[in-house]
């Protein structure tokens, strides 16, 4: 019973924190210790489906209820004490670390493992790059249309699949992030069917290759994964840290902001701390 319970938190936790820039759904689940697992369950669905249906409920029932419960709280936290909160998440992410690293103990560490660990640095980064608004795959008509919605479910799913990749991000880039707001603000079904169908489509096409990978290159792999959460936080430095430093801050701005930030940085290593111990790997 506490097992479930604690899926069921895991998932709020997961759903909360996807309103963070930089914290994805992949990284807070791999932090949590439960990634493996809900790879397992999809890409296994159907080798036990009363366990696997009612795992993935659990944890989609806590992330449905930690995204309508907080995560326009954390927005709203965010805007308002943008330095203290990003801190929050940024230990979090940072905590989560050394148990990613023992997951790589089983080889030593050699220059081709720094190359995977660099190369998962610079996709996350470089993908931070990428302009948003310059496709809008939101607009149209026709099988044609449809298509490109298939395509974008598939990239959507990659994102919500991949640790330390924002899935909102690949909605701006994509120019479906304000079109998704408004077919949810508008209830319109069909729009939301066609995307949640292609996104499913292509979490079920990207689950199976990437538990074949996992599991036949685990130290290349999670080496890559580090590089990807590590570079995850550059989006939180770029899109909230930075911004939230006026042009000319007092010495009282400073000492008040290090001393809630360090104390924030803190609590969220101690927090991921406490439930990674609680991992279902």
């Amino acid at each position: 019973m506490k097992d479930k319970q604690g899926e069921v938190i895991k998932g709020f936790i997961i759903g909360a924190s996807m309103s963070v820039p930089g914290v994805s759904g992949g990284t807070m689940a791999i932090l949590l210790g439960i990634y493996d697992k809900l790879i397992h369950a999809v890409s296994h669905f159907f080798k036990d489906v009363k366990g696997n249906l009612f795992f993935l409920m659990r944890v989609c029932i806590g992330a449905g209820l930690g995204i309508g419960l907080l995560a326009r709280v954390i927005s709203w936290m965010l805007d308002k004490f943008p330095l203290p909160v990003s801190f929050f998440f940024l230990g979090a992410v940072i905590g989560g670390i050394p148990a990613l690293f023992r997951k790589t103990k089983e080889k030593p560490w050699k220059v081709s493992s720094v190359i995977y660990f660099i190369l998962g640095l610079v996709i996350v980064v470089s993908i931070g790059f990428i302009p948003s608004g310059n496709l809008n795959v939101s607009q149209g008509s026709g099988i044609g249309h449809l298509l490109m919605l298939l395509v974008t479910g598939i990239i959507i799913a990659i994102a919500l699949v991949l640790p330390g990749i924002s899935t909102s991000h690949m909605l701006l880039i994509l120019g479906m992030y304000d079109a998704l707001l408004a077919a949810i603000n508008k209830f319109d079904l069909i729009f939301i069917g066609i995307l949640g169908i292609t996104t499913l489509i292509g979490v079920i096409l990207t689950t199976k290759p990437l538990e074949w990978v996992m599991n036949k290159f685990p130290h290349q792999t999670y080496c890559m994964i580090i590089g990807f959460v590590l570079g995850s936080t550059f989006e939180i430095f770029r899109d909230k840290i930075c911004p939230a430093v006026p042009a000319h801050p007092s010495f009282g701005w400073w000492a008040i902001m290090i001393g809630t930030s360090i104390v924030t940085f803190v609590l969220g290593i101690l927090g991921i701390h406490y439930l990674s111990r609680f991992s279902n790997d």
